[in-house]
């Protein structure tokens, strides 16, 4: 691949400090928590040393190429990118990279690597090693990227050269891949289209790298005897289940502004009920609140409010239509039904950070509003009357009729039997609560089922508050389009899918057809509109053409959006520095600090 020769408008980035400032501003999926005290204080401002407590939901591994929560501890300080976000989240500083360019058709970015920036073993990093890391993160073993569990966690918005291609088996040449090492210290991205979100973008951590000869050496690379990193932090110890020790990497390039020593990990069980007694003891620094009544006393206690830090309507909280044999789901009146006389106020009222929402699109978007959602009035005494007329039009009155609908889930919530409760009394509908293990929901999300076994699965998202992230990446059009066959559609795409006597070539064509000519509409038209977005470097332009595409996303009614919920987090006085931001990893670990001092 050569370098483009289109003239460059140069950008040089300015190293920029933490803010202590706090804001207000949305749902978690990283549950952070906090310390022991063992900090030492400095005489009246933030001290340089000091260790604090946190708590992060549990773990398998921490492989950031691999959609687990795992992945957003190591963003936080194991591992760092060619850039880092703001502490507000509202653009980008530098990290691995000094500086960058920016071709004048917006088709490639080049990065100049910091001479200083160099692994915990005192190697220096390299631009190789971000080509060899993209290597494994694309490999075609590993599948497209998506945002489900354990799916490879490549985001397809990046729009590299040839990446998705290659992911999938359709390009076989590594080597056609818009990525390259012009030098031990520059590092080459070619686009398919101009991207404006493609530097924020490479603060996602599947853009991460990764030290090869440690991956490619003996021994568990993410142990941490073995662990080699690049981060302001080092992995010390780590009890399977139960905790971490993060200690200060001497290595790091800017490791003179690392203020913390060290930083205790408590693993948490997700959907495990947990206490604040340890935090309210002082043992902890930082702790999500995840309980309600937990979130309501801390708000409404005068001592208490001021160590509470929340970001609003960030998350999602949605229904998706499984897939069944049973074609009742398939008919668009019967989903409008369901979404109109789904109880959206009572979901919310669970808890004093969500409220109903009317779009999966969080309204942090700038220039979001209302006219993006399926119905002009999503939820009230209009909305529950309409859904009744329509579900009666049916030929289901009051819900006579129905067949039982399941709604599945990977742990038990309370807004599951709110959604019950609402649809049975608003409706007349009779739901089966199917809680299983996280692995067999995900399987059961992916089958399709016998005609007896109908619904929706629950789930629930967060990322950064920008179209291309909430109209493009989250629900992706090849998702949603899936998700928008028919059984008879579905069952041709899984055996495509399966079909070991396809080339990648081949498979990919078919599937793409069946998509492409098998969904509902909308989501068609919501696809075509994603692939428009990509044809202009105006943002605003892009902006506006992907609000467009998630309007018919939304009149699908295939993900039905429920409440917009709130990142809730606690921590201790002492703790500076700390401002939320809307990706799940939430803050950085370089830019907290304590003060002992403070109350």
């Amino acid at each position: 691949m050569t370098s483009s020769s289109t003239p460059r408008r140069r950008i040089r980035a300015a190293a920029l400090t933490a803010s202590a400032a706090l804001v207000l501003a949305g749902c978690n999926l990283f549950g952070d928590g906090g310390t022991d005290g063992e900090g030492e204080g400095g005489d009246g401002g933030a001290s340089s040393g000091g260790h604090i407590t946190v708590q992060a939901t549990n773990f398998a591994h921490i492989d950031p190429q691999s959609i687990t929560f795992g992945m957003w501890l190591v963003q936080k300080g194991l591992l760092e990118g060619l850039v880092l976000q703001t502490p507000d989240g509202t653009d980008v500083r530098p990290a691995v990279a000094q500086e960058w360019e920016v071709s004048e058709d917006g088709m490639t970015y080049t990065f100049h690597l910091n001479p200083e920036a160099s692994w915990s073993n005192g190697e220096p990093v390299t631009a190789d090693d971000f080509v060899w890391t993209y290597q494994r993160l694309l490999d075609p073993d590993r599948g497209p990227g998506g945002v489900t569990t354990e799916a490879s966690s490549y985001q397809v918005t990046m729009g590299i050269e040839n990446a998705e291609a290659y992911s999938t088996g359709a390009e076989e040449d590594f080597g056609a891949v818009g990525v390259e090492a012009i030098d031990e210290a520059t590092l080459e991205f070619t686009l398919e289209a101009p991207n404006p979100g493609f530097v924020m973008g490479l603060t996602h951590p599947s853009m991460l790298p990764l030290h090869p000869e440690t991956l490619e050496g003996e021994g568990d690379w993410q142990q941490p005897e073995n662990w080699v990193g690049n981060g302001p932090y080092n992995l010390t110890d780590w009890v399977a289940n139960s905790s971490m020790r993060l200690e200060r990497n001497e290595e790091y390039w800017d490791a003179e502004n690392v203020a913390l020593d060290t930083i205790d990990v408590q693993l948490i069980e997700q959907g495990s009920i947990n206490t604040t007694v340890p935090y309210e003891n002082g043992e902890v620094d930082i702790q999500a609140l995840g309980e309600p009544a937990d979130v309501s006393r801390f708000m409404n206690d005068p001592e208490l409010a001021d160590q509470v830090h929340v970001l609003e309507n960030s998350g999602t909280t949605y229904l998706a239509r499984l897939h069944s044999q049973n074609t009742l789901l398939e008919d668009p009146q019967i989903r409008s039904a369901l979404s109109l006389g789904l109880g959206r106020e009572e979901i919310a009222g669970i808890s004093p950070t969500s409220q109903p929402a009317s779009t999966l699109v969080s309204p942090l978007v700038p220039g979001w509003d209302e006219s993006i959602a399926a119905h002009d009035q999503m939820w009230g005494e209009e909305a529950v009357a309409e859904g009744q007329r329509l579900l009666a039009e049916a030929g289901y009155p009051d819900g006579e009729g129905f067949p039982t609908l399941h709604l599945l889930a990977g742990s038990d919530f309370p807004e599951l039997d709110a959604v019950i409760d609402t649809w049975q009394t608003n409706l007349g509908i009779t739901v089966n609560k199917d809680v299983v293990e996280v692995g067999v929901y995900v399987e059961r999300r992916a089958e399709l089922h016998e005609e007896d076994y109908l619904g929706f699965w629950y789930g629930s998202f967060s990322g950064v508050s920008t179209w291309p992230y909430q109209a493009q990446q989250l629900w992706d059009p090849t998702w949603t389009r899936e998700y928008a066959l028919s059984a008879d559609g579905y069952q041709e795409y899984l055996e495509v899918g399966q079909d070991s006597n396809l080339g990648a070539v081949e498979r990919n064509e078919q599937l793409e057809e069946i998509l492409a000519t098998e969904s509902a509409p909308e989501a068609q038209a919501y696809a075509e509109g994603v692939e428009a977005a990509g044809e202009t470097v105006v943002e605003e332009e892009q902006h506006a053409i992907l609000a467009e595409a998630a309007a018919a996303r939304e009149q699908s009614q295939i993900f039905i959006p429920a409440t917009w919920s709130s990142t809730v987090i606690v921590a201790q006085p002492r703790v500076q520095g700390l401002e939320l931001r809307a990706q799940a990893d939430r803050y950085y670990f370089r830019d907290l600090s304590v003060d002992d001092d403070a109350e």
